[in-house]
């Protein structure tokens, strides 16, 4: 064989030397990103995570395991920002992929069927020159991927290590993932701030005011007389970032430092307030509050547009949502988007619901006997009582809760419209602000 011929056979066994390199470069770097993640090597996995996202930007398995990364290296906002990408993509509704593998010089339509096959390597049959160059040494079973062929209607298993796969959407339970994913993500963040509570009190002058509705249920009837002392009620309710400061907590359904806290229990309202030297407002305070000295059933008038208030509207995934009108917010929005009642009070109709001090008399009608000067509910409170304690009677264990929420329908923001349910549970969409007494 002349020197030219040999020179032209290595020339080329090396360029396609250096296209499988290229074509394994991204799954390889993958492949060593997880392995250093696994032993803990987080500052090795987030570079070869990255060496994958340069070449890949679109790739959501390598967000997701960057994202992993971040966190662990506690770069929160980083994190936060590759899970957006993700949530930002398609939800695909099937498996649907392109499978761009070793000696394909187009992808090809697949869908996948399994992530995760332990199988022995089988597919290299490259002649002895040739694999000299490219070929390593596997011993056992190796990572595959089994895909079924659109083209050819067949089954067929890829290396892991050699094959690069292109999604045409993220699938439903892995933006589930990412959702939660993000969500522990933002309470990690808020307790970095530390943000101590700063809520503005505002002033509620004293007076008489008609409580209840001629128009509601039948426990908003009837309509009577209540006069009240002077009291001070949170101008917003509680932020996330200052309960979680407080409580150490944050059981929020939809996290953020600047939306209210949402499924918190009752008695988790009451400890937040004490903490801070407050309590819950009565229920009468609430009410005469949320009315600003209006008497119509929405302190704003009779009409809704979507500008006045947070609600179920066009775009909540629930069966109460009013498809003809659209508020701006899918779930909970920031404390105060929305314009302030008669006394400045912000969200005293919807965002979330807000538990209030009063117990809920079920087998009677509270209204019926409900004293006409600073009436504290059905009961008083009967502090001895505590888990197994309460279990019984309905009217002891039932706390109100008012003001209706971004997962309520329009009517349920009516001044006047009541809810109820037992102090210990976390209900969806419910928050709260505190009060204050005024000596």
């Amino acid at each position: 064989m002349s020197n030219s011929v040999r020179v032209i056979i290595f020339s080329v066994v090396f360029l396609l030397t250096l296209g499988v390199v290229s074509a394994k470069e991204s799954s390889g770097s993958q492949a060593e990103g997880e392995k250093a993640f696994s032993l803990g090597k987080y500052e090795e996995a987030e570079n070869f995570f990255r060496a994958v996202l340069e070449k890949e930007p679109g790739n959501f398995i390598t967000l997701k395991a960057q994202a992993n990364t971040k966190i662990k290296l506690k770069k929160y906002a980083e994190a936060e920002k590759l899970l957006d990408k993700i949530l930002a993509m398609p939800v695909s509704t099937g498996r649907n992929i392109l499978v761009y593998a070793e000696g394909e010089s187009v992808p090809l339509e697949a869908e996948l069927v399994d992530e995760n096959v332990m199988a022995v390597d089988e597919s290299s049959e490259e002649d002895e020159a040739f694999s000299q160059f490219i070929k390593k040494d596997e011993v056992g079973p190796v990572p595959h991927y089994r895909v079924f062929l659109k083209k050819t209607g067949k089954m067929k298993l890829f290396v892991k290590s050699r094959t690069r796969l292109q999604y045409s959407g993220i699938p439903a339970a892995t933006r589930e993932k990412v959702e939660a994913l993000k969500a522990e993500v933002m309470k990690k963040s808020i307790s970095i701030s530390q943000a101590k509570p700063e809520e503005e009190m505002v002033a509620i002058p004293g007076g008489c005011f008609q409580m209840g509705s001629r128009l509601g249920d039948p426990d908003e009837q009837p309509v009577h007389k209540v006069c009240l002392s002077p009291f001070e009620l949170e101008k917003y309710e509680v932020r996330q970032k200052f309960f979680q400061t407080v409580m150490g907590y944050n059981p929020s359904q939809y996290v953020g430092g600047d939306l209210p806290v949402d499924t918190v229990s009752w008695e988790g309202a009451r400890d937040y307030c004490e903490k801070l030297g407050l309590r819950l407002p009565t229920e009468a305070e609430w009410e005469y509050a949320a009315r600003g000295g209006t008497q119509e059933e929405y302190y704003w008038g009779k009409n809704i547009t979507g500008k006045e208030a947070n609600f179920c509207d066009s775009t909540c995934n629930l069966n109460n949502r009013n498809p003809n009108l659209t508020d701006g917010f899918k779930n909970s929005a920031p404390v105060g988007s929305f314009p302030p009642n008669p006394l400045g009070l912000y969200d005293m109709a919807g965002n979330v619901s807000e538990w209030v001090q009063d117990w809920m008399a079920v087998s009677e009608n509270y209204y019926l006997m409900s004293p006409d000067k600073d009436p504290r509910g059905a009961r008083p409170e009967l502090n001895a009582c505590s888990g197994a304690n309460c279990v019984g009677s309905i009217s002891i264990t039932y706390k109100v809760y008012r003001g209706g929420a971004w997962n309520q329908s329009v009517s349920a923001m009516r001044s006047a419209n009541r809810k109820a349910t037992h102090f210990q549970l976390k209900q969806d969409g419910t928050g709260f602000r505190c009060a204050k007494s005024t000596p």
